[in-house]
């Protein structure tokens, strides 16, 4: 199939902040409905037929009084032979948004709540909390405020885990916004993810940038440098843009190579209501960075 013929067969597929894994011959989709109030696993086949899923419900609020709406940027992790789900949420006001963990042995569930998962001596705005392990440490890394009512700049921090619940360190600014590109709308360093080359295993990290509700939405990039991961002096943040068009992304493998998904604006109407979610082929130039090719097929999912 040509990449037109391609084009011509897609569906649009409604949704933000995609977090995909490959599982079992398939891929799970983890997003927030409803309205913004529970999350939902979505299986599927082919990233170019979304819109051919099944979905199950795996967490709504157990009642009033909780971090009960909101409910964003929800990431599905396999750790330790446990599901984890980390999503961020509020009770109604706009500076009790935090990030909450769920486990299971399935990841449809039935899940389990674990309660907040935050850096108790800067317990502040956080949100798109992400996990990852490097030299068999457990780190988390999230986008937050520096003070409890600050609203901007959204910062990424970076934290130490003692299990993947529970952060055991205090939070170290990885990034800030500093160039223009990043806060043309608005000072914004969001939805962070960390990718590694498949040959070397160097780490980068993906970022959102800007306005998530406005065409100025992108991505930036940060690379290792060596050293500690989880000190900041040990990454170096790009200058230009990684990706525009689009934000908030993971990154996917499937038969044919390494896919980011990502979400875009459909207008230029400033607003969350109008976005779709796609995919691109992720491969690594000659210097060992990523580099994105928008447009191509995005693939079925591995049996593996």
């Amino acid at each position: 199939m040509s990449i037109l013929d391609t084009f011509r067969e897609r569906r649009p597929f409604p949704g933000q902040d995609p977090w995909v894994v490959a599982h079992e011959g398939e891929f799970l989709l983890a997003q927030s409905a409803g309205g913004n109030r529970r999350i939902v696993v979505k299986r599927f086949a082919d990233l170019d037929r979304m819109d051919r899923n099944t979905e199950t419900v795996i967490w709504s609020p157990s009642g009033p009084g909780g971090p009960d709406r909101q409910v964003w940027a929800p990431e599905l992790h396999h750790i330790e032979g446990h599901w984890y789900v980390y999503f961020s949420a509020r009770d109604g006001r706009a500076a009790s948004h935090r990030t909450y963990a769920l486990v299971a042995e399935s990841p449809l569930g039935p899940y389990r709540e674990l309660g907040k998962v935050c850096d108790a001596a800067h317990d502040v705005w956080a949100i798109d909390l992400t996990v990852f392990a490097d030299d068999g440490r457990l780190y988390a890394m999230w986008s937050g405020w520096e003070g409890p009512n600050d609203g901007f700049p959204q910062n990424l921090y970076i934290a130490p885990m003692s299990d993947p619940w529970t952060i055991s360190g205090d939070r170290r600014c990885l990034a800030r916004p500093e160039h223009d590109w990043e806060m043309s709308v608005a000072a914004v360093n969001e939805g962070p993810e960390l990718v590694r080359h498949p040959e070397t295993g160097r780490p980068f990290v993906l970022y959102a940038a800007d306005a998530s509700w406005t065409l100025a939405y992108k991505m930036g990039l940060l690379e290792w440098t060596g050293g500690d991961v989880g000190d900041p002096a040990s990454w170096r943040k790009l200058p230009r843009p990684f990706f525009t068009g689009g934000g908030h992304g993971c990154v996917v493998g499937t038969p044919d190579g390494s896919r980011l998904v990502y979400h875009r604006k459909l207008s230029a109407d400033p607003g969350w209501a109008d976005r779709e979610i796609l995919s691109a082929s992720l491969v690594w130039d000659a210097a060992g960075y990523p580099v994105v090719r928008p447009g191509t097929s995005a693939g079925a999912a591995s049996a593996a």
